[in-house]
Formats: C-alpha cells, sequence, structure tokens
C-alpha cells in the first residue's frame, strides 16, 4: 500500500471537510451581533456600516434578500467594503433604529460611518444593478453626506440644488426636502424663478399646493409658459390637481377621511387660479363632491347626468363609481332608483357589460336601496 497517496487523499478530505466549514463569501455576510458590536468593527477594519432595515412581512424586502443579496458580486463588493447588518424594525432594536434614523418605509438602506453619522440613504426594492449603483453612489463623492456637507458650505448652483432635492426626495426625507427647496426658492429673484434653468426643479419638486412655491407658479404662470411652453406647464399643473382633487374627493365619498367643505372651497380657488385646461372639470368634481357634502344628492345626480355624460369612459367610470358610494352612503330610496337608471344607461353607452362583477354588486346594492 502506498502510505504517501493515503496520506495525501485524507488530508485532501480534511480540506475539504474545513473548506466547507468556512463560511460562504459569495453573498452578503449580515453580522449577527448587536449594532454596538457592528459599530466596533467598522472601527476596528476601518470600514463603513451597511443596514438593511426590514420588516417579516415586506415583500420587496425578501426579495432583496434572495435576488440581491444573494448575487455573488454583490456579496463581494459589500464584504470587502462594509460591515453588514440586517435588523428586523419591528424588533426592539429595530424601533430604537427607526426612531433614531427616521425609517417610515421598508425596505430602508443606511451606509454609516463608524460613528453612527449618515452617509446615505436608499428607499424601496430594487434590481442588483441599481442597488449595486446606490451603494457605490453613497460611498463617495455625490452620496447625501457629502451633498448636506456641500450645502452647508454655501454652495447653490442650479445643477446641484436639483440634484440634492432629488437625493432629499429619492431617500423620502419630506422635511427636509421641503426646507432645502424653501430656503433656496427665496434665494432666487423673479426671473430666475420662471426661467428654464429653474423648471425642472419646479416641475418635479413643487407639488404641495398651499406653499409659496406652488402659489408662485400659479401667479406666474404666463411666465413659465414664455420660458418652457404652453403644454409643458399645463401638463404639469394639470398632473398635480388631477390626482390630488380626485384621491381626496374619493376619500370623503367612501368615508377615509372626514368631510370637509372648506378644503374643496380651497381647491376650488387654486383650480380658479390656475387656468389650467379642462379647468370645468376639475370643477365639477369639487361641485359633485360638495353636493354631496351638503347633502343634496339630487344636486349630484343632475350633475352626474349632465356635466358626466360626454367625458370619456375612464372618467365617466370614476364618475359612476363615487355616484355609487353617495347612493350608497346617503341615497334615499328613491334617489337609489334614478342614479341606478343613470348609472345602467352610463355602462350601456360606454359599451360595458352589466356581467362585470362590479357592475353586478353595484347594480345589486342600488335594487336593495331602491
Amino acid at each position: 500500500m502506498n502510505f504517501n497517496v493515503m496520506k495525501i487523499s485524507v488530508l485532501s478530505v480534511i480540506a475539504v471537510l474545513l473548506l466547507g466549514a468556512l463560511p460562504v463569501q459569495s453573498q452578503v455576510v449580515f453580522e449577527e451581533t448587536g449594532i454596538k458590536a457592528v459599530f466596533q468593527k467598522a472601527r476596528e477594519e476601518n470600514k463603513l456600516v451597511f443596514i438593511d432595515c426590514y420588516t417579516s412581512w415586506c415583500g420587496p424586502c425578501k426579495k432583496m434578500l434572495k435576488e440581491v443579496f444573494s448575487r455573488k458580486d454583490i456579496g463581494e463588493y459589500m464584504n470587502t467594503r462594509f460591515v453588514n447588518y440586517k435588523q428586523d424594525m419591528e424588533q426592539e432594536e429595530g424601533k430604537e433604529l427607526a426612531g433614531k434614523y427616521g425609517v417610515k418605509v421598508y425596505p430602508t438602506f443606511f451606509i454609516l460611518d463608524a460613528a453612527g453619522e449618515v452617509r446615505h440613504k436608499m428607499v424601496g426594492g430594487m434590481t442588483a444593478e441599481e442597488f449595486l449603483k446606490q451603494v457605490q453612489l453613497g460611498s463617495g463623492e455625490n452620496s447625501l453626506y457629502a451633498f448636506n456637507h456641500r450645502y452647508r458650505q454655501g454652495e447653490r448652483n442650479p445643477q446641484f440644488m436639483i440634484e440634492y432635492i432629488g437625493l432629499l426626495s429619492d431617500a423620502y426625507m419630506k422635511d427636509d426636502m421641503q426646507k432645502v427647496l424653501h430656503e433656496y426658492w427665496e434665494t432666487l429673484d423673479d426671473r430666475s424663478k420662471s426661467s428654464d434653468t429653474t423648471w425642472p426643479l419646479v416641475k418635479r419638486f413643487v407639488r404641495e399646493m398651499k406653499s409659496p412655491e406652488y402659489l408662485y407658479l400659479l401667479e406666474h404662470k404666463s411666465d413659465f409658459e414664455a420660458n418652457v411652453g404652453k403644454e409643458e406647464v399645463n401638463a404639469k399643473i394639470w398632473g398635480d390637481l388631477l390626482p390630488l382633487i380626485g384621491n381626496h374627493c374619493n376619500d370623503m365619498i367612501f368615508k377615509n377621511r372626514p368631510e370637509d367643505p372648506a378644503t374643496l372651497e380651497e381647491y376650488r380657488s387654486i383650480v380658479e387660479k390656475s387656468g389650467v385646461e379642462r379647468m370645468d372639470y376639475l370643477l365639477d368634481i369639487i361641485g359633485f363632491t360638495r353636493a354631496y357634502v351638503d347633502n343634496d344628492l339630487a344636486k349630484a345626480l343632475k350633475m352626474y347626468r349632465r356635466n358626466f355624460s360626454k367625458l370619456i369612459p375612464d372618467e365617466r367610470f370614476n364618475a359612476t363609481l363615487q355616484l355609487n358610494g353617495m347612493l350608497i352612503g346617503k341615497g334615499t330610496p328613491a334617489q337609489c332608483k334614478q342614479g341606478l337608471q343613470a348609472i345602467r344607461r352610463t355602462i350601456k353607452s360606454c359599451g360595458w357589460s352589466e356581467e362585470d362583477p362590479l357592475f353586478k354588486t353595484m347594480i345589486k346594492g342600488l335594487e336593495e336601496k331602491s
């Protein structure tokens, strides 16, 4: 017997067993110690800290773990540069982290230095390629930390401000975003505010209807149109007002928020001031809901038959859902009967089917109340 061969074979087996016992580095390795130990390790190894803030019920969190953190290229990049840690935010330590770093949505990812200061923040599920790009960005001169520093040092050029406010928005840091936007806006003269240079910032980030920035947009609409085009400005205002007003009115009708006539009148004033194309449709949505809030379903029925009958099918569908909600909530038997007749006419003229489960349920409910 060749004992040398046997010896080599035995050693080979032992080596394989030992290698099998070593941690697998082909994916992101998350530390299983507490956060204090993670920061200590980061100090000792001169690394940044990466934290995955997740919950057990979060679908995108699970997808990130399965499709992104399991990849070899992601693991190699993250393990050599970061001390990685993941935390269930519904556990006690997670609640403390959420309070400290303002975690409100999941998943949220942080890049921190060893002292716990935020270098970068990322929110939401993403592909492996997007994740790697964001981590690389957040580790260098384009990180949120770097932009915060540049802003504190007084940098205010338009391109920088658009990128900085975009970073704050992407990180779901709404209060910080609004604060920076307002501070920057106050430094601009009227010509700069309505310029094509500032328009990308206005188009993307000026959305709070009662904010000084939005009121300025409405009051100086013609100046913006002269600089960037009427169609562009109208598309922006319409895209802001329609979902805001439509969703708010739906919430009132379907009891997701209190009936609030004062807010409806504020919206009416904003729409009238905007002069936006198809302004009449927005005013009809407000008036339709105001009739419901005022318990004037006779007026609501009249508006449904008269004002909404020539709209495109998608808009008639929305009005039909609203009318049904109004009638189920407050309608008398006679009003429910009138509403049912009007809704059936709409179904027919739009080419829909009463056998559709939604319309079937709607019709049954109104028949029972008639």
